[in-house]
Formats: structure tokens, sequence, C-alpha cells
């Protein structure tokens, strides 16, 4: 079996090549080519001019040929791809109809690895039609995975994309991640804000939490291609993660809305939840994205509110509210709530909350809410009073204007640190080893790499792992930026 370029002189024989190929691919009902259409003799003829048509001869017999190209057609530009900024794209493979099931296809796609490796490529891309069940086998196989779809013109079907690294250090690129969501009996307390504001598609009229970047059993959240960011994960390890960030995943990242108050609630530490609960602690921070005129929020508690007067309100079933401060709040305003502290979301707020990777929450009071049924939520008095600390203080900011350009530390505490990248027409993000990043735009912003671009819309997440190359953030506005510490 032996690889080569075409030459000019083989033309003629490459073009009868293809016509073969194609007869047999009408007369099995697949009509994902029309010589003279796509390919042509004209197509492969500047194949052969710029040294990217290559043939397989297997006993002097030339059995397939098929394109690499290192530049990238304008339909791959919106694949979300995941593999690479430097890629070798394998194209127009057309096999001799008798040299089916011998192999020689599978022997071309490892060859364009390699000879992609030779051309300096770090990922190969390659698509095939939905009705080619064949080339969808091979390379389902034969790459990592299957990245997308697009759509040609003409054609009533998809082309499906896959890809596989060629390199131990190939980037990873952005992932565009979907959220799970908490809502209904679940979240009593929410709304309909993330719609409103953000066009979602709630799942009701109490959506409470959008997950956005998310671990939590049953609820992960999940990549373009519905791939749960554990699994992604398992695939890729420290170059997502970045060392030590994999097991577990440190951060989880919500959009909240509260059309009226969530519950007066306490989150364990570290130490404490390990022991308890077999999980990470909960240190939280929070961004309020928007807030009606007058909206508060409960943050710590009055000075001088002692261990025993909370005990006395919760063994009695008694209202805590009174003891707590209450913080208005506008659109912009940051707050930091260290494990240990009480705290309590208003109605009327909707806010980005990053924290600790936990679903560990110790409920002090509920207003005496019911369900349908009648029912309150259950309280956590003894756990609440044995983590609470009625002196622990947060700490409280607000982003930067929109107009001072760079990226800002706005807080840096020792669970994450979070950033607010300021963006008047164009900034770089640059490379981060250290960890996994999570971007939030706060309005419509792109993100631009070689071959490669993600639109994200007001309120979307994309994760940006650790193995990411530079970024081009393109646009007008504000996003937030976080990362473990």
């Amino acid at each position: 079996m032996t690889f080569a370029h075409v030459q000019a002189s083989q033309l003629s024989d490459v073009c009868a090549l293809f016509t073969a190929a194609i007869d047999d691919m009408h007369a099995r009902g697949l009509m994902q080519w029309s010589w003279g259409r796509y390919p042509s003799e004209a197509i492969l003829a500047e194949d052969i001019r710029l040294g990217r048509l290559y043939c397989l001869d297997v006993n002097n017999e030339l059995v397939a040929a098929f394109a690499l190209c290192v530049e990238q057609g304008p339909e791959y530009n919106d694949v979300p791809w995941q593999f690479g900024v430097a890629p070798v794209c394998l194209h127009r493979i057309a096999l001799r109809p008798e040299s089916n099931g011998k192999g020689y296809a599978r022997a071309a796609v490892d060859f364009a690895k390699a000879e992609g490796l030779r051309l300096g490529c770090d990922c190969l891309r390659v698509d095939t039609y939905t009705q080619n069940t064949r080339a969808l086998r091979l390379f389902a196989s034969a790459t990592v995975r299957e990245a997308g779809t697009f759509r040609f013109e003409g054609y009533p079907d998809d082309f499906h994309c896959f890809e596989a690294p060629l390199t131990d250090n190939c980037p990873l690129l952005p992932l565009h991640m979907r959220p799970a969501y908490r809502f209904g009996e679940e979240t009593p307390w929410g709304g309909e804000a993330l719609k409103t504001l953000y066009g979602r598609d709630i799942p009701d009229a109490h959506t409470g939490e959008a997950l956005e970047v998310s671990c939590v059993p049953g609820l992960e959240s999940v990549s373009d291609r519905g791939e749960t960011l554990p699994a992604l994960l398992a695939r890729s390890g420290e170059k997502l993660a970045g060392a030590g960030h994999t097991t577990p995943f440190p951060l989880l990242l919500k959009l909240l809305n509260a059309q009226t108050s969530l519950s007066v609630q306490v989150h364990p530490d570290d130490a404490y939840a390990l022991q308890y609960e077999g999980k990470l602690g909960k240190t939280e921070a929070w961004v309020i994205l928007d807030a009606q005129a007058g909206a508060s929020l409960s943050y710590g508690f009055k000075d001088g509110v002692t261990l025993q007067a909370l005990a006395n309100a919760l063994h009695t079933g008694g209202d805590v509210e009174p003891f707590l401060n209450a913080v208005p709040v506008t659109a912009g305003d940051v707050l930091y709530m260290p494990a240990g502290m009480a705290h309590a979301i208003g109605g009327g707020i909707t806010l980005y909350e990053i924290q600790q990777s936990s679903d560990v929450t110790y409920r002090m009071w509920d207003y005496g809410r019911k369900n349908a049924q009648g029912q309150e939520r259950a309280l956590h008095a003894e756990k609440s009073l044995e983590v609470v600390n009625p002196g622990l203080r947060g700490l409280s900011t607000r982003l930067p204007g929109a107009d001072q350009a760079g990226l800002h530390t706005v807080l840096a505490v020792p669970a994450f640190t979070l950033g607010c990248l300021c963006v008047l027409d164009k900034a770089t993000l640059a490379p981060h080893p250290a960890s996994f990043r999570i971007f939030t735009a706060l309005d419509a912003l792109s993100l631009a790499w070689p071959f490669g671009r993600l639109s994200l819309a007001p309120g979307d997440s994309a994760l940006l792992p650790a193995n990411c190359p530079a970024l081009t953030v393109m646009g007008k506005g504000r996003a937030l930026v976080a990362e473990p510490s």
C-alpha cells in the first residue's frame, strides 16, 4: 500500500476513479455527490496544482484518492469543534467500488492523521453526509467525537463533522455550556426572569436556578453536543480542568431568579461538609444582574446577635429574619458569602452566583411557606447552629464600569477568583494553563481563535479549558470570568 501526491499526468485516471465511485453511490441511493457539480475535474485539477490531492495505490492499482487541506472552508466556522487551532481537513474521499470493505478508507484516515502532523497541524477534521452510513461508521470509529453538523444549500439533510486531536498538547477550545434547571416545587420562590431577561426556554413559571456550569449529580450542564460536564472531564481530564481540579470539579455557576424571597440559609465549610455530608463546603458570591426598585437581600446578622438568641429562635420555629442585615441592591453589586455566614436573596432579584461545587444548604427559616399539599419545607436547625457564625461579615463591592477597558479582579477569596472583563471593541484573554475559567457574557460578545469563533448572548457561559489557546473577545460590553483559587 503506497500513499503519494497525485501528479498532473494522473488527472484523467483520478477523474475516472471519482466517476466510478459516484456511480456506485447513486446505485446505492446515496446522492451525496454529483459529478461536475461536486466534485468536478476543475476541483481535482486545483487540488493537484495545490499539492493537496493524494492517492492510494495497491499493487500498482489506483484504489482511492482524497484531499488534505490545511485551510478550512467557511462551512466549518460555526461547528462547535473542541480540538485544535491548526486543522488538517480531510475531503473528497473516493474509493474504487470493488475496493470497499478492504480497510482502505480507514488506512486513508490514518494516513491523513500522520500527514497532518508532518504538515504541522494539531487536529483532524472531516465531514460526511447524513445518508452516507459507511462514512459515518468509519469516522465515528476513527476519530474522537462528532463535533456538530452544517447544511449545504441544495441538500435536504445535514453534513456531520468529526474530529480528533493529533498531538498530546493539542489545544482544547471553548465549550458553550447549556444549563440544567431547578424549578417548580424545588424553587417555589422562582419566577420567569430568566425568560424575560435572557430569552431562556424555562421549564415553568417558578424557575429559580439555571445551573450553567455544573457537575451536581442529576443537574449536570452539557455542551452544545449534549456531552455532560462529567463526561467531558472524564475524556480530557487536566487538559480541561487544570492540575488538581478534576475530582471534585471545584466550582458551580448558576443564574438565579427570585420572584419572592429565598429561605434564610447558611452553608458549612469544607471540613464540616466533608465529615457530615461527604461533599465540599459552600462559599459563594453573587453579582446582581437585575433588581426591581426597592429590592434587598439579607446579608449576615446585625451586630450583637448571639448564637444563643439564634438557638432560641430556631428551636421554637421562630423567624430569624429580624436578626439579619437588610441590604438594598442594584445591578452591578457584588457580594461575597463565606461559609458560616447567614444570608437570603430577596424577591425581585436576578443574579449570577459563583460557588464551590456543592449542593449542601442548611435552611434556617422559610417564612412558614407551604406547598400545594399544605406541607412546609424542612428546616435544619441543629446543623445550622453548628456551622453558623453570627459575627461573620462578608465583602461587598461593585463591578467596574463598562468603559473601563481590561480585565479587573473583583474578588479574590479562598475558593475562587472573580474578574470582570470590559470590552470596548476587542480584548485578549491570554492562555491560562493553571486551571479552567468560566466566561459569562453580560452583553453580546464573541470569542475568536484561529479557525473558530463562538458567539455568546447575554447570560451565556463558556467553559474555557486550561489548555485553551489565546482568545480574542469581540464586541462591546462586560463579561464575568471565574476560576478556582
